[in-house]
């Protein structure tokens, strides 16, 4: 005589809910793969401030400043009458900034950085700037005024060239942190005690970063013009350019900042603008990557946990539809080489590009879940249509994964799609009778002669 089948085979629904329990079981492996994709994002993070700590930062360039020094007496609580000396700064009143951008990819170990070398020129005019400096309270050393400029990293700068009206050039000199935080540079004295004439004249700067170039509108009028041969640029920051042209291997923009569309006073002394004020006004280019690997396996992994419940809905169909029975344990052995899947993708996408990558791992993935399904379904014709399946929900996912605006519309589609399949092919299963006690075996004529 045969033995009794356990309740939990003989019932649909209790197997159903077992492999509902046993598809959320699968979200531990899932939330594991995701932690190490984050860690190794953050090692990738650690490699690209390496990199940008010896090739240099994100960069951003304002333009020359003139600053005089203003000597005033204060008076200490004891009474004693101390001199203080502070400098007061001046922008231009018209900047014409150009660059263009030489852009490559730097490498340490398996990560890479798209760093740039920019060729700067900021065409710049003060017109009467002792009568914009106004007079202050102090005595001011219009003698002995200074043209100085700031940049965000000064690792980054590789040549410095000036030319200005006026203006005795001098080497370079470092003069440590100026105003905003940025690290300032003189580049020429002037005298502008009998000063009336503007000041016209050029800086040149070979400037090499990482990630961002911005410019900061630091002039009563700002025009910026850059060019950069990368074909997905990130224009933002406080102002959207005014023209902008982006195509396959080239991109570049113009913006315009006048005086009122930026919150920085003309004539202010270092103590008078802050880090935060003044990055709050920077624009320019990032040098975006669309989709790179660790935002695609994360987008990936959000359907892990639906790849999984619909992987086991068919199987429990085809046990439903054949009369087949499968054991958990056989479950189980599906969802970890559904899970392993996004563990390949990761690992093969920091070395592939991550569509070859996805090919591979799912072709191998296919294939492992398609004959194991061919033998425990014990129809060769069974392993063939999990394996259409998988190809099938494998191709879905990864254009969802690519169509980052239409992703939630085209995955609600096809869950969508996915539940009607569903209702259609189970619409004349009985499952009152599915799941109805199965009868015991009457004993064959041979038994009942022994």
């Amino acid at each position: 005589m045969s033995v009794p089948r356990p309740a939990f085979h003989r019932s649909a629904t209790l197997k159903l809910l077992g492999v509902g329990v046993l598809a959320l079981l699968m979200a531990i492996p899932l939330s594991m793969l995701d932690d190490l994709r984050r860690e190794r994002e953050g090692r990738r993070g650690e490699a690209e401030r390496a990199l940008a700590a010896s090739f240099g930062d994100a960069q951003r360039v304002g333009a020359p400043l003139l600053r005089v020094p203003v000597e005033v007496h204060e008076t200490r609580p004891d009474g004693v009458v101390v001199p203080r000396r502070y400098w007061r700064y001046l922008m231009p009143d018209r900047v014409d900034a150009d660059a263009t951008l030489a852009i490559e990819r730097r490498r340490r170990g398996i990560f890479e950085l798209p760093v740039y070398q920019a060729d700067v020129t900021l065409a710049t005019r003060f017109a009467q700037p002792r009568a914009l400096l106004g007079t202050q309270a102090g005595e001011t050393s219009w003698a002995q005024a200074e043209l100085v400029f700031g940049v965000a990293d000064p690792r980054g700068l590789r040549g410095i060239d000036a030319d200005f009206d006026a203006v005795a050039a001098t080497r370079p000199e470092s003069l440590g942190e100026g105003p905003g935080g940025l690290s300032l540079f003189r580049i020429g004295c002037i005298d502008l005690s009998g000063q009336e004439a503007p000041i016209v004249g050029q800086l040149r700067l070979v400037l090499a970063g990482s990630r961002r170039f911005d410019w900061l509108p630091l002039a009563r009028e700002y025009r910026a013009h850059l060019r950069a041969p990368w074909p997905d640029p990130n224009f933002s920051g406080a102002f959207s350019p005014t023209q902008s042209r982006i195509e396959a291997d080239a991109s570049e923009a113009a913006w315009q900042v006048l005086e009122f569309n930026r919150n920085l006073p003309a004539a202010f002394a270092a103590t008078e603008i802050d880090g935060a004020q003044l990055a709050a006004q920077a624009f320019g280019v990032g040098l975006y990557e669309p989709g790179d690997v660790y935002q695609r396996n994360e987008r990936t992994l959000k359907y892990g946990l639906l790849v999984i419940a619909l992987s086991f809905g068919v199987f429990f169909l085809f046990e439903t539809l054949s009369k087949l029975r499968l054991h958990p344990v056989q479950y189980l052995l599906v969802g970890s080489a559904l899970a392993t899947f996004f563990l390949v993708l990761l690992a093969a996408s920091e070395h592939l590009r991550f569509g070859v990558a996805y090919l591979v791992a799912s072709l191998v993935l296919i294939a492992m879940i398609a004959g194991y399904a061919a033998a425990v379904l014990r129809q060769p014709r069974h392993g063939a249509l999990i394996a259409a399946w998988l190809a099938l929900l494998y191709a879905t996912l990864y254009v969802l994964v690519g169509a980052e605006d239409y992703a939630l519309l085209a995955g609600s589609g096809l869950v969508l799609a996915l539940i009607a399949a569903t209702m259609y092919l189970t619409r004349r299963i009985d499952w009152y009778a599915f799941g109805a006690p199965v009868p015991p075996e009457l004993p064959t004529a041979a038994e009942q002669a022994s």
